[in-house]
């Protein structure tokens, strides 16, 4: 068995409580900034190949300019040091960008890409050093005239990001910035004293980039969350259900590890409706959706409620048995809040179907979901409350038969 499963779910709300809604909606608040703040690092290693071409030509421009005056073995160094540094990091930009994340994967590579903004930076800043000539201010201002365009220009694309455009342009005009004061020319100190005051415009500037962006990047993703959200219970509808179920298929297709599938229904859910009336049946989805969402415990497990008073689990990396096991204790749970419930009305009881697999080529997620579907209806058929599993192997042409418990 791939997973374990706990023998009950401790502390599961029967309703949506004024305390569980603060805090879901604290948890909503930082998970919405954490993928913010990916969506970001992402637009950003998009850009990797406008940021080489355009250190590429700034470089060239720079050695152009300075053949004559500096010695050309360090200017040719130099350069080489500059393509390679932003050609690496266009080739793991692109293939960063290309690739599906993990949130666990989006520290690392943030970090590695605020490593390179920073060593490109002080690239730049050694070009501001090495090839300062204090005797010909022509050539002097030439420099910092390319290096501050060069800076000035990152404010468009490392904006984006929060940390990146000050961590590229502090070590690309500081050694310039300290060159020109020493200088002692009133020209090249004047400009000395100008850049640090141009470039504290042109970070206020970024910030507002960034705020900006990040404003329209969190309003984009709470529409995006509010389509893939169910209206009444909060957790996740059909589309997102079926978006998320076909993405862990093709994962397991790479993995070749086991995808579990759990569905229920609530039993004799008309009962309420016309017992109590609709407002306490909308309760009872809510604190059966409540019950799933909690047990849907591991950060790559999906609760939704795909239809009426249907709901479902998806379990990746999770066998047979886990899933079994699973939906036991689900169902076990449903019925202790059955007889102890403080609630005018029953908690309700879950028919459950299970059924898992090792993702093959020759079949889909729909397979998963049809045999799943199968298990839940003989679980309908045999009485209710109860738990029926589809031992899929693999599907191929034979028809593989819900099994009992």
């Amino acid at each position: 068995m791939l997973q374990q499963w706990p023998d009950t779910f401790e502390n599961v709300p029967m309703e949506h409580t004024d305390n569980n809604t603060m805090a879901r909606d604290a948890d909503d608040v930082l998970d919405l900034e954490a993928l913010a703040q990916a969506e970001h690092l992402r637009f950003l290693l998009k850009l990797s190949p406008i940021i080489f071409l355009a250190n590429l030509s700034a470089g060239a421009t720079l050695m152009a300019g300075l053949w004559s005056a500096v010695s050309t073995g360090a200017l040719i160094t130099w350069f080489v040091a500059l393509v390679l540094l932003n050609g690496f990091r266009w080739i793991k930009g692109r293939q960063f960008a290309a690739e599906p994340w993990d949130r666990k994967h989006v520290e690392p590579i943030e970090r590695l890409f605020l490593l390179g903004t920073a060593l490109s930076g002080c690239v730049w800043g050694i070009a501001g050093l090495v090839f300062y000539v204090p005797d010909q201010p022509a050539h002097s201002t030439f420099l910092a005239l390319v290096l501050i365009a060069m800076a000035a220009a990152a404010t468009a694309a490392l904006s984006i990001h929060r940390f990146a455009y000050p961590l590229f342009f502090v070590p690309a005009v500081v050694p310039l910035t300290a060159c020109l004061i020493v200088d002692g020319e009133t020209a090249q100190v004047a400009l000395g004293l100008a850049i640090p005051l141009y470039f504290t415009l042109l970070f206020v500037l970024s910030r507002q980039i960034y705020a900006f962006s990040h404003q329209s990047i969190i309003s984009g993703l709470q529409r995006e969350r509010h389509a893939l959200a169910d209206h009444l219970t909060g957790i996740a509808n059909r589309r997102a259900f079926e978006e998320f179920l076909k993405e862990e298929w093709h994962r397991g297709l790479r993995t070749r590890r086991s995808l579990a599938l759990v569905l229920a229904d609530v039993d004799d859910f008309k009962h309420y409706n016309d017992t109590y009336g609709h407002s306490v049946g909308d309760d009872v989805l809510k604190s059966v959706a409540s019950l799933f969402q909690q047990s849907a415990h591991r950060g790559t497990d999906l609760a939704a409620r795909i239809g009426g008073e249907e709901f479902a689990i998806i379990l990746p990396e999770t066998d047979l048995e886990g899933g079994l096991a699973f939906a036991r204790n689900l169902r076990e749970t449903c019925e202790a809040y059955a007889r102890d419930t403080a609630n005018r009305w029953e908690f309700p009881t879950l028919s459950l179907g299970v059924c898992s697999t090792i993702p093959d080529a020759a079949s889909d997620e729909f397979s998963l979901f049809k045999h799943a579907d199968a298990a839940l209806y003989r679980a309908k058929a045999d009485g209710k409350n109860c738990v029926k599993s589809c031992a899929a192997g693999y599907f191929g042409e034979r028809a593989l038969l819900p099994s009992s418990e």
